[in-house]
């Protein structure tokens, strides 16, 4: 298999191989991942189109004119497991609660599908996964059917065709399940998925449910993965895998527990700390703290002057005084000597750079 690069373009660091025609399947057309492989000795990193031409990613140059291409199966078979499974898992949902798909994208972690929902409920989910994985096991034939555009009302669309189709219209069947056009890859029968499994859910664009899901060989990935944590976890914690659940709501329980005491008890000691305060300069109060601690010492420093505090990385100016304006003292220690930091008029907060400590600080307030 041959293709004819026409230009090497370098753009903010990258490399593309352009040509106007190639065997490599573009990135997120109708939502699917594109062809990976090689140009000559180059790897392809993704594939896009633009002003009519294909622009190859690519991690090192090539020759102009004709190169060998390499076209990675393993790839492709992972894209067409995803897609065929976004089908089958769309016309599922369809079929058992009358919920529509709206948006398509497949990642390399994971694909997603937009449906027409604000939330699905969790008995849904599994009454859809089991279904989805049992048509998986019937290995039922992936067909494509080619029809003219005139021709498509006589098959039972999941969804409508595009005004924007012209031509052939390619037809994705999955026995009688499902019926898309379609231009993507897909399996030739669902066997070949081998197994789908749903993730998790959220909420997007106001009303509309996100789906996650992995197939094939990525959801057996994902299975190994997660065998492990729970088996390093169980280990941690001394039970069984089964017990884990448990034991981990009795730890969050202890340590918010033990978390509000902590809290307690830094407000308890800052009530005290702020007693000890060294006066570095006839109104400016200098002290270096735990955070937990410094937290509650503005709430309880009633002198007049300002307070500087310093928990090891970041400086928190606290002025109650005219004379100290906190968002100008920022200002020129940025000025000054780099850093971030921000605030008011009263309040803000400082991240310097390197070097910078409360005698230079000093200096500047003089």
């Amino acid at each position: 298999m041959k293709i004819r690069i026409e230009e090497i373009l370098k753009e903010k660091g990258k490399i593309f191989a352009v040509s106007s025609e190639s065997p490599f399947y573009v990135d997120y057309k109708g939502g699917q991942l594109g062809d990976r492989g090689k140009i000559g000795n180059a790897n392809v990193l993704s594939v896009i189109t633009k002003n009519g031409k294909i622009y190859h990613e690519i991690d090192r140059e090539v020759d102009l004119g004709e190169n060998n291409v390499e076209i990675d199966l393993k790839h492709q078979l992972f894209v067409r497991q995803h897609h065929t499974g976004q089908h089958i898992l769309s016309a599922v949902f369809e079929e058992l609660a009358d919920i529509s798909t709206v948006g398509f994208r497949m990642g390399f972690e994971y694909t997603t599908i937009d449906l027409n929902v604000p939330y699905v409920v969790e008995e849904l989910l599994d009454e859809v996964e089991e279904k989805v994985n049992s048509i998986i096991t019937e290995c039922v034939d992936v067909q494509e059917i080619l029809v003219e555009k005139e021709e498509v009302d006589r098959f039972p669309l999941r969804k409508k065709l595009s005004d924007k189709v012209e031509g052939m219209v390619r037809i994705i069947k999955i026995g009688e399940y499902d019926y898309s056009p379609c231009g993507g890859y897909h399996v030739e029968n669902t066997g070949q998925i081998g197994l789908l499994k749903i993730l998790k859910t959220e909420k997007v664009k106001g009303e509309l449910t996100r789906v996650y899901f992995v197939a094939g060989f990525k959801a057996m990935e994902y299975f190994r993965k997660y065998s492990k944590i729970l088996k390093n976890i169980s280990v941690s914690l001394t039970s069984s895998i089964f017990e884990v659940e448990g034991k981990v709501k009795s730890l969050l329980r202890e340590v918010k527990e033990k978390s509000s005491k902590l809290e307690n008890l830094a407000e308890k000691l800052a009530c005290y700390k702020k007693d000890e305060l060294k006066k570095l300069k006839e109104d400016v109060y200098f002290l270096q703290e735990e955070p937990e601690i410094l937290r509650y010492i503005p709430k309880y420093f009633d002198k007049e002057g300002l307070l500087v505090l310093y928990d090891g990385k970041n400086y928190s100016f606290t002025s109650n005084s005219s004379k100290y304006i906190v968002r100008n003292i920022i200002s020129e220690l940025r000025e000054r000597f780099g850093g971030k930091g921000g605030g008011g008029k009263e309040k803000g907060n400082y991240l310097p750079s390197d070097g910078v400590n409360i005698n230079i600080i000093l200096e500047v307030l003089k």
